[in-house]
């Protein structure tokens, strides 16, 4: 399995936003961009659909910005790449070009595989995959926020 590159930027979002200290200014899509390389564009997406989805809260104007919803302690990661993936099906036996569609059993072990893949990540949290050489990393950077472009 490989995760889409919606999934990727998501959770890297979260995991910068469960690093940063409370008493710093809320994240903002600028911010991501430029720490992370990734285009506003497709940034703006992503953080829309997480915070229609409740987990991060995006306010707007004077001191907005993004924050979690929650604290980090309570998203599980296999839930957040659910949400994430959104297209949970690793393979399509309706296709017309499977000759073998409900003649075989690879459907069902590929469902059981990916099922066991999700319960294995609920076990960990945002804190548990902001590893301290991560968290460490990132409060250099916010520590030492780069040059302002005027």
């Amino acid at each position: 399995m490989k995760l889409n590159q919606f999934t990727d930027y998501g959770l890297r979002i979260l995991m910068y936003m469960s690093c940063k200290p409370a008493n710093l200014p809320a994240t903002t899509i600028t911010e991501l961009a430029d720490q992370f390389g990734i285009s506003r564009n497709h940034l703006v997406k992503v953080v829309q659909f997480l915070s229609n989805q409740n987990i991060i809260d995006a306010q707007r104007g004077r001191g907005g910005g993004l924050r979690l919803f929650d604290s980090a302690e309570t998203y599980r990661i296999g839930k957040l790449v659910r949400l994430l993936e959104q297209d949970e099906e690793l393979i399509n036996c309706e296709s017309p070009l499977c000759i073998l569609a409900g003649n075989c059993g690879l459907k069902g072990i590929l469902n059981g595989a990916q099922n066991a893949l999700y319960q294995y990540l609920d076990q960990y949290t945002l804190v548990d995959i902001s590893k301290p050489s991560v968290s460490k990393t990132l409060q250099t950077l916010f520590n030492n926020p780069p040059d302002q472009k005027i």
